[in-house]
């Protein structure tokens, strides 16, 4: 099920937000000047959450606006809060009517993009540049907002589409590599070992990911 939730930060300065998502996914906030305050001193924040909403974006956006609607305007971007404005806002995703059409757009976009061999060179030279690497707090936040996101979700007919999607495809040495190291990995986590905390028995990636130093009975 979406999760989705009104929240404020309250330091100095307060800024009330919304999101459509995992409340433990690492978000902090749309604004820009916020979020450079936030990177400054982040002990000085705290997030409070004001309400949470179960059914669709629009509902969301309603009970983002009826609490934007109490924020005086002579106390907007400064005196009191980090929010510029406090009108009704709404995201071409929270209309039904829009939504497909405007994703459709933007996939068809970017695809015309990438079969432009001038513009997919720019793009994986740029893809090189990046730094993939993450501090222990990133993969943290990432792990708790990836726990049950699958849970009792019917995966049956993308494994089939993708197991399609790969058929007769060639495969090279380098990839033929990978699918042995991936082989070994499965071997590795075919043994069983304990949690040092809860007595659960599980392969060591389980346990890694769930228990011993993260365990909630630790």
């Amino acid at each position: 099920m979406n999760q989705s939730y009104r929240y404020t930060w309250v330091a100095s300065g307060s800024h009330g937000d919304c999101r459509w998502g995992n409340e433990n996914d690492g978000y902090i906030c749309s604004s820009s000047w916020m979020k450079a305050s936030y990177k400054k001193r982040p002990q000085d924040f705290k997030r409070r959450i004001l309400a949470r909403v179960y059914t669709n974006r629009n509902d969301l956006h309603e009970e983002e606006y009826r609490w934007l609607s109490m924020m005086k305007p002579d106390e907007l971007h400064g005196p009191r809060y980090y929010n510029i404005r406090n009108h009704h806002f709404s995201h071409w995703s929270s209309d039904s009517n829009k939504h497909k059409t405007i994703r459709e757009k933007i996939s068809n976009t970017m695809k015309a993009k990438h079969a432009d061999p001038e513009y997919r060179k720019i793009y994986e030279a740029g893809q090189l540049k990046r730094d993939y690497t993450q501090t222990l707090e990133t993969r943290e936040k990432r792990r708790l907002s990836l726990l049950g996101k699958n849970k009792g979700k019917d995966t049956t007919r993308a494994s089939i589409a993708s197991a399609a999607a790969r058929k007769g495809r060639p495969i090279t040495e380098e990839h033929k590599q990978k699918i042995k190291d991936a082989a070994s990995f499965k071997n590795l986590n075919s043994k069983k070992v304990k949690c040092n905390y809860c007595d659960f028995i599980g392969n060591p990636g389980n346990i890694g990911r769930y228990h011993n130093e993260k365990c909630k009975h630790r």
